[in-house]
């Protein structure tokens, strides 16, 4: 049943857009200082927003994170851990939440939770299906512009779900084995990590030469790359980040317009990164930052302009961000935790940050736990199970210190944290190291 909206104040409550890329690695942004790719809409939101530098996903693969982003719960809480799965019943919704407050609440694009976009909740429809963004990218922006000219008085809550840079993993699967290309001046070097660690845990080696699935022969194709392959994928992923950049300047350009951005607060977000060919890797479904480590920025009236790379964001934030600005209370429980002091220029005291991963079924299943210096993986099965970066001294992660005795006590500590998480969380993951403390 909704509640009176008198219990909500706001006769002048924001607008809230979402707007979110699929599968754009964390400084796939101009405003990030990298030079091979042109950002400018993007760019724009960061010029009178905050972006958050160091952001995860709540798991690095559609579904799941985007289940865990309209719900602010984690994906063993949602019953998404793998793709084109439904959000479990009783489990309040994004859609359903803004709804139930007085808010106009619509959707377009890349919906992906079950396997038709019918199975959105709380929102009206203004366009989606489930082609390539190609097709997808292009129509989503003009819907939302024209939609945007004509928004109600009501407070809206829209959602733009864009599906670019997803064609990358097309471009993959059609370039498989090596090729000649006669212009590489432009193309970016070969990333610093381009190496992989042959004390790689197991599942992740599994992961590397199993044909289980799309991704994994994705990864197989990418270990066989010369370097002027690589640099040519590098270099077309970012015209297709460039590409959906275009349709957002669209969007944009329809916000301000019609004055709209004068009370919208605009989160700009991707679902997960993608792996960059860092560590071999190519696609999603990895720990690494190239692919757990996402681009975020809040944008809005009254909120000064600046990078934070001192806040352990998740995209589970999203939520409660959203009804913190608007004066709704966030659903209990949730794993995510407002934004707005961190904006305001307050901090945040949070300790850490999880994510999840299952490789195919529930026997090769994995948490990584990101704290403000460390990174720590550990898998529920196979040898070599864990992993540990100080990411202050190795950002790359090429130096695994799960076995170095210099970092046993971190590494405890860090097992701690998550036993205690799991423990909290419910969460029925077991890890493969029975020592917990």
């Amino acid at each position: 049943m909704a509640a009176p909206l008198a219990l909500y104040g706001a006769t002048k409550r924001p607008n809230l857009l979402l707007i979110m890329t699929d599968q754009q690695t964390h400084d796939a942004l101009s405003c990030a200082g990298n030079k091979w790719v042109k950002t400018p809409a993007m760019d724009s939101l960061a010029a009178n927003g905050v972006r958050f530098a160091q952001t995860i996903c709540a798991y690095p693969v559609c579904s799941p994170s985007r289940g865990s982003i309209f719900t602010s719960r984690m994906p063993h809480e949602t019953g998404v851990r793998l793709n084109a799965k439904a959000i479990a019943d009783g489990i309040p919704t994004m859609g359903e939440i803004f709804r139930d407050a007085g808010y106009k609440t619509v959707y377009g694009g890349k919906w992906h939770l079950p396997k038709s976009f019918d199975g959105m909740t709380a929102f009206e429809k203004l366009i989606g299906g489930s082609g390539q963004g190609k097709d997808m990218d292009a129509p989503l922006a003009a819907a939302c512009a024209k939609w945007l000219r004509n928004a109600p008085a009501e407070p809206f809550l829209m959602v733009a779900s864009f599906m670019n840079p997803h064609d990358i993993c097309e471009w993959i699967r059609e370039h498989e084995g090596t090729h000649e290309y006669p212009d590489t001046a432009s193309h970016p070097p070969i990333p610093a990590n381009l190496a992989v660690d042959p004390d790689e845990p197991a599942c992740i080696q599994y992961h590397r030469t199993a044909k289980y699935d799309l991704m994994s022969q994705a990864v197989a194709i990418a270990s066989q790359w010369r370097e002027a392959d690589v640099r040519k994928y590098l270099h077309d992923y970012y015209r297709m980040v460039e590409d959906v950049d275009k349709q957002i300047s669209i969007l944009l350009d329809a916000l301000r317009e019609k004055k709209l951005d004068q009370n919208t607060i605009v989160i700009f977000v991707s679902d997960h990164g993608e792996g960059m060919c860092a560590h071999r890797w190519a696609q999603k479904a990895s720990f690494y930052e190239e692919s757990v480590r996402v681009p975020m920025i809040i944008s809005g009236p009254g909120i000064k302009p600046r990078v934070d790379n001192q806040t352990l964001a998740s995209l589970t934030d999203i939520l409660p961000t959203f009804c913190d600005y608007a004066g709704i209370p966030a659903p209990k429980p949730i794993r995510g935790a407002s934004l707005r002091k961190a904006i305001e220029g307050q901090p945040i005291n949070r300790k850490f940050q999880v994510s999840e991963l299952r490789y195919a079924d529930e026997t090769r299943e994995g948490r990584m736990l990101r704290s403000a210096k460390y990174k720590y993986v550990v898998f529920n099965s196979g040898a070599r199970p864990e992993q540990l970066f100080d990411l202050s001294k190795d950002p790359g992660e090429t130096l695994n210190l799960a076995r170095d005795k210099s970092a046993v006590a971190v590494l405890k500590q860090h097992r701690a944290m998550l036993a205690s998480w799991i423990a909290e969380t419910k969460d029925d993951f077991q890890s493969a190291i029975k020592e917990q403390s």
